[in-house]
């Protein structure tokens, strides 16, 4: 009986070879198309998070309170050891320190006298490792006491020169405050840092930095700085000239980039200098803010859940509102393109890629179902007279679908050969393929049935009446 199936199936699709060849064919495309939609939308996604990532959306901060410069080094390099942490970076931020930099250079000199012009701004230490354009971090609320307690990432873009974190002898600066003073990296500059939380202010003079490269800067106050005209006689420094207010104005969040251990030494620096005066640095710690990376966008909470961890078994309670004396630690996302915004982004692209696909899988079914009514239509007497001499309904059914069967496996043949030719496209989705595949044959078969089923709905000898 089976081989009786078979022989009448095979010698059916060899009388109508051309139109189920068509059939094959447009079964293979529709399956080489779900594959290929589908295989875009997985790499539109990969690109997407990779962008994110890039920007700073697998990263989170992780500030604290309490501990001593070494200890913080300590704890960086415990978090640095666990599984779902990518790096960690922890920058000597002048925002939080305390610090502020008065950057010049020399615009005029001759025998009698020099002028030189310059900006001040924040100052950040950071070490090889910093990522300019990823890593810069602060925390709202050190800007102004009454904003809120918030991590704003601030990109600052390489617009000039090399982007690598300065050495001991160099320095980045602002492309607005190089513009200002009209200079291009491979100038010298001098630098002096001031530490504003004592009074007097106590100042350091780095000389001959060499100006490695500028950056723009993606943030609340981008090239705000305070500018200033210095003339000095003789070679000494006998007037500076800033702007209406300079002394009073706000901190700005616009750095220049110094080397971590330039930022180190002038600490230890001040130190020195309120010892001598008697008196305790009042701000601690040196460093609050730890900025860590995940290994992957998906992997933060991961990431949060253990270094949460990690801190509380280091004895730090966790505060975020900073009403806790002594130790404590907080875990801020930041305020901006966090891993939220980048897992909603992919949704969504998934949602607009996933509504193509099924209606793609649609018209898939849609075209089985419309082929199988034609062939339905064309043999609607067999199916009584196959009833008549002996088949079953279900053994009638099985012969057409057989038929079915043996289209689309073609169908399936075909694009498995297309998708082998065309690997270079397709590369490293063998399993987009194999999903496209199921799915399309499977509509194809869900849509087919009902097909196959309408002529069971009458007798044989109604079935050998009716004209269709």
């Amino acid at each position: 009986m089976r081989s009786a199936f078979l022989w009448l199936a095979l010698a059916e699709l060899r009388q109508t070879w051309l139109r189920s060849g068509l059939a094959a064919l447009a079964i293979a495309l529709a399956i080489l198309a779900v594959t290929l939609f589908a295989r875009q939308i997985e790499l539109q996604q990969a690109e997407l998070l990779a962008s994110y990532e890039d920007a700073g959306a697998a990263t989170f901060v992780a500030e604290v309170s309490g501990i001593a410069d070494g200890d913080v080094e300590a704890l960086a390099s415990a978090i640095r050891g666990l599984g779902s942490v990518r790096s960690l970076e922890a920058p000597y931020s002048g925002v939080e320190l305390g610090i502020v930099a008065d950057t010049s250079f020399l615009v005029f000199q001759n025998d009698k006298q020099q002028e030189s012009l310059g900006a001040r701004t924040n100052v950040l230490g950071a070490d090889p490792t910093f990522d300019p354009a990823r890593d810069y971090y602060v925390n709202l609320n050190d800007v102004s006491p009454q904003a809120p307690r918030q991590a704003l990432g601030i990109p600052l873009m390489v617009k000039e020169g090399t982007s690598r974190t300065p050495g001991p002898g160099e320095i980045l600066v602002a492309a607005a405050a190089a513009e200002y003073v009209g200079v291009r990296p491979g100038a010298e500059a001098s630098v002096e840092l001031v530490y504003t939380g004592i009074e007097p202010p106590i100042v350091r003079r780095l000389d001959g930095l060499r100006l490695t490269g500028t950056f723009d800067v993606i943030g609340p106050d981008e090239g705000r700085f305070d500018p200033f005209w210095r003339f000095s006689p003789h070679g000494r420094e006998v007037l500076t000239v800033r702007g209406p207010g300079a002394e009073q104005a706000g901190t700005t969040t616009l750095p220049i980039i110094l080397n971590a251990e330039v930022v180190r030494q002038f600490l230890e620096f001040a130190r020195g200098e309120l010892a001598k005066r008697g008196q305790a640095i009042p701000q601690a710690p040196p460093r609050r803010q730890l900025v860590i990376r995940a290994t992957h966008v998906g992997d933060v909470p991961t990431a949060e859940a253990a270094v949460g961890s990690l801190l509380r078994k280091r004895g730090l309670p966790e505060d975020c509102e900073g009403r806790r004396p002594g130790s404590s630690f907080c875990l801020r996302l930041p305020e901006r393109n966090n891993f939220q915004a980048a897992l909603q982004e992919k949704g969504k692209v998934g949602t607009g890629g996933a509504f193509f696909v099924a209606l793609l899988v649609w018209l898939v079914g849609i075209g089985t179902a419309g082929l199988q009514i034609q062939t339905i239509l064309a043999r609607w007497r067999d199916f009584g007279i196959l009833q008549a001499v002996g088949f079953s309904p279900a053994q009638t059914v099985g012969h057409f679908a057989l038929q079915l069967s043996a289209i689309l496996i073609g169908g399936l043949a075909l694009a498995a050969i297309a998708s082998v030719t065309l690997l270079s496209a397709t590369a490293g989705s063998l399993a987009s393929f194999a999903w496209a595949a199921g799915v399309s044959i499977f509509a194809a078969g869900l849509s087919a049935l009902p097909v196959l089923l309408w002529p069971l709905w009458r007798s044989p000898a109604a079935l050998l009446r009716e004209a269709v």
